[in-house]
């Protein structure tokens, strides 16, 4: 009778059981989430992206304050689906976004198109494109719904996505 004892003490209860499977299903559950590589650039993706948003509106803002309307491709004419790099603010001395006097254009990520600008009439954007389905692409749209539909858009189509980011409407 003593050694049923003995074996008894030795085995696992039914609950210690459920419960250790329930604990390795929950760290299981959150390493999966925290350490997945896909989430991981989708989240930089998007934050790169925004902060390259930002840097371009100041850039485009401090533009308008200086010389009173949007930067122009250079030569004069608007912009129409012009990279960034080949716009200038018409100052008294005007300047490319080049490089030249107080700003740069950054380079999207790995992924996504240069950056480009359009002014239609009192609309001037900037845009890039991201292909379909790709990580890329769920950044873009992760990114769009930080905003309204009249401060940016985010259009599929067959192959792409394209995000639009409004400076003036």
């Amino acid at each position: 009778m003593s050694n049923n004892r003995i074996m008894q003490k030795k085995a696992f209860t039914l609950i210690e059981v459920a419960l250790t499977i329930f604990l390795v299903g929950v760290i299981s559950t959150l390493g999966y989430f925290y350490l997945n590589t896909d989430n991981l650039k989708r989240s930089q993706y998007k934050t790169a992206i925004q902060s390259q948003i930002n840097l371009i509106e100041s850039m485009v803002f401090q533009c308008k304050s200086l010389s009173e309307q949007m930067p122009n491709q250079v030569g004069g004419a608007d912009a129409s689906d012009t990279n960034l790099t080949s716009l200038e603010c018409n100052t008294s001395t005007p300047y490319a976004f080049d490089g030249g006097r107080n700003g740069f254009v950054p380079v999207p990520p790995t992924g996504f198109t240069a950056y480009t600008a359009t002014e239609t009439g009192t609309e001037f954007y900037i845009m890039t494109t991201a292909e379909n389905n790709s990580t890329q692409d769920e950044a873009l749209v992760s990114l769009a719904l930080n905003y309204t539909s009249t401060q940016a858009t985010l259009d599929h189509n067959a192959t792409s996505a394209t995000f639009k980011f409004y400076l003036s409407r």
